[in-house]
């Protein structure tokens, strides 16, 4: 059966457990303002510094959509001075309305989060907007058919759904007449689904590949018998064609003892941690007590989180390197997430939402607006950039930094 919780939202919102949500700010109109290139002269990164130190702000609000190569520095900076200065104001544009699909208790914790990271970005860019949740029991053809049916009767174009891959692949079947974006699931799980629906999921496989190039002959791998534990374990395999040991922590009374001392085939190896948080850690310090001495630890996206710098002592994760693909946040969205109180710098979820979100935004609710992230979106699929990250002793910093 199907639930619709309806909530006003204000800024100082109090999550609870299933939102939809509706908010509207000031009904006076925000004045739009627009920075003009006078001089038509072009302006690489250099220049555009050059602007910043001469506090030429609005010249480098001017120059800077034509600019070449860039830095982050500078589009994060581009972000802030386009907000302080009213660049993206909304002006007289009409309410977001848009429908979140939510199988909550197939996602569980992602439920209110993934609410809470669209309203986040819409407080960000101070837009009106309207959120309707539509909560379902299951992912069954049925349920999915009748909330799609609701959500186009009552008027709503615009859907993210954070579902699972199977929810994902019955999605594709009613998508017709709307515009759905799936944060959770990346487009190689249903490569035949129609354009309608854009895909946001990370790409597991691609990190496996890139944390690959980092191995010796050796491989091994441990993981916890989870669904996404086996698709890891079966792709790493494939990957590597020959594992060395493999072993599934699936219970909390694990006898490392017996599993490590002495164990020869991970000395020296290259070992993929398939396993969440907190036996990657376990497992991390448990190798170093028996003194098996690996080659490299590897983790995809999966133990890219700063509770990791205090589950384990910094010996322990001198070898590891982790695959992270979230990229810039502007400062001001971090924060607003972090009043709602979660974060999207290490939750990728809730990266693929905003980036999700901010693609609905400057395509179809305000085309005037700037962009607020790096990736581009080819064959309605986000495409990420994975890179290698170290865990050092207060934080996570890019391998090549090294």
């Amino acid at each position: 059966m199907k639930k619709v919780i309806t909530l006003l939202v204000s800024f100082f919102m109090v999550a609870s457990p299933l939102l939809a949500a509706s908010s509207r700010l000031s009904p006076i109109l925000v004045p739009q303002q627009i920075y003009l290139d006078t001089d038509g002269q072009a302006c690489n990164a250099q220049c555009l510094k050059e602007l910043i130190e001469k506090e030429f702000y609005f010249s480098f609000l001017a120059k800077y959509p034509n600019a070449a190569a860039t830095s982050e520095n500078l589009q994060e900076l581009y972000v802030d001075l386009s907000i302080l200065f009213g660049l993206d104001a909304q002006g007289d544009k009409p309410a977001i309305r848009l429908a979140v699909l939510m199988p909550q208790k197939r996602i569980r914790g992602y439920a209110i989060t993934t609410v809470n990271t669209i309203i986040a970005y819409l407080l960000h860019r101070e837009h009106h907007f309207d959120i309707k949740v539509f909560n379902i029991d299951d992912e069954s053809q049925t349920s999915i058919k009748e909330a799609l049916d609701e959500i186009r009767a009552e008027g709503f174009e615009y859907v993210i759904a954070p579902v699972t891959p199977e929810g994902a692949s019955r999605l594709s079947y009613y998508a017709d007449g709307l515009q759905l974006y799936i944060p959770t699931v990346n487009r190689k799980v249903v490569p035949n689904a129609p354009k309608e629906i854009l895909f946001g999921g990370i790409d597991y496989e691609d990190q496996i590949r890139v944390l690959m190039e980092k191995t010796n002959e050796k491989v091994a791998l441990f993981s916890d018998g989870s669904v996404l534990a086996s698709s890891l374990d079966r792709m790493t395999e494939e990957i590597a064609g020959t594992v060395v040991f493999k072993k599934e922590l699936d219970n909390s009374r694990i006898d490392f003892k017996r599993m490590l001392k002495g164990n020869s085939r991970l000395q020296n190896s290259s070992i993929f941690l398939n396993t969440p948080l907190v036996k990657s850690s376990l497992l991390a310090s448990q190798l170093r007590v028996y003194e098996i001495e690996p080659y490299v630890l590897l983790s995809t996206q999966i133990n890219y989180h700063p509770m990791l710098l205090s589950l384990t002592q910094y010996e322990d994760r001198q070898k590891l390197l982790v695959a992270n693909v979230i990229d810039f946040v502007p400062s001001h969205l971090r924060v607003v997430n972090e009043l709602l109180g979660h974060s999207i710098e290490y939750d990728w979820v809730n990266y693929a939402t905003s980036i999700g979100i901010d693609y609905f935004y400057t395509h179809y609710f305000n085309a005037e607006a700037t962009t607020l992230f790096k990736e581009m979106v080819d064959e309605f699929q986000v495409k990420y950039t994975t890179k290698l990250f170290k865990a050092g002793r207060y934080r996570f910093f890019l391998a090549e930094e090294e």
